[in-house]
């Protein structure tokens, strides 16, 4: 029980700067370096979707779940417009004990452009956020 009262008490702290985050991670959508930006959108997907952050595994681990930090290009689809919607992200991928996760989200059009150049140049299986650790 102390694990979680650990992070309910970081939660509580996180509640007074979570605004200055949000902000922050806004104007980041559109800076010129492209690390900030990976940063920036995967900050938003964590806090507008509360995915999980992840991190990469250790060899020999056996399912292939993965969170917002390691996701690959095969976990998800852009659709310019799609059910009436626009700038919509469609996410298809395992995550936490190997729970899959499907999920169609219409974003803010600067994180949309920005999957965009993210996923230039790219086959299915690279990091989408290529740049982050």
């Amino acid at each position: 029980g102390e694990k979680d009262w650990e992070k309910y008490e970081i939660a509580r702290k996180l509640k007074s700067c979570v605004d200055d985050i949000r902000n922050q991670y806004g104007q980041d959508l559109k800076s010129r370096q492209m690390v900030t930006r990976q940063r920036a959108v995967a900050l938003y997907f964590i806090d507008k979707l509360a995915l999980r952050a992840g991190n990469e595994k250790e060899e020999g681990e056996s399912a292939d779940t993965v969170g917002c930090c390691s996701l690959r290009v095969e976990h998800i689809t852009l659709h310019e417009k799609l059910e009436g919607n626009e700038c919509v992200v469609e996410f298809d991928f395992l995550g936490k004990d190997s729970i899959r996760y499907y999920n169609k989200v219409p974003v803010v059009k600067k994180v949309f452009k920005n999957l965009t150049l993210f996923l230039e140049n790219k086959g299915p299986g690279d990091d989408l956020f290529d740049r982050l650790n």
